[in-house]
């Protein structure tokens, strides 16, 4: 009997210590496009975050979500500082005008 006992005890342990599934974030971005033409403002990836839409150049971008995307990707991301203020040139496109941040964290949700 002591040995049922201790048994379950143990299986009732391994289960309390398994990992929690990595995923449990909610997403907060969606990666919608990336452009290679090299210009300043162009090059990177436009990230809609809530009303915002902002871009990066942070190669853990690529590295998370590739370079490919022909529909919106949804992310987790912690932004970093402003790293280019493109929104203060006077360029007439508005996708030239979209601010550069540092990227801290990026995971893909699915």
């Amino acid at each position: 009997m002591r040995i049922l006992i201790m048994l379950n005890v143990l299986i009732i342990v391994l289960f309390a210590s398994c990992d929690k599934d990595t995923n449990s974030r909610k997403s907060n971005a969606e990666i919608i496009n990336f452009n290679a033409e090299k210009c300043r403002c162009c090059w990177g990836w436009t990230i809609k975050m809530g009303n915002d839409t902002i871009k990066s150049d942070n190669i853990i971008i690529g590295e998370t979500i590739g370079y490919e995307i022909t529909n919106p990707v949804k992310v987790y991301i912690e932004l970093g500082e402003i790293e280019d203020t493109c929104s203060n040139f006077s360029y007439t496109n508005p996708n030239l005008k979209r601010d550069y941040y540092q990227i801290k964290k990026i995971e893909k949700i699915e």
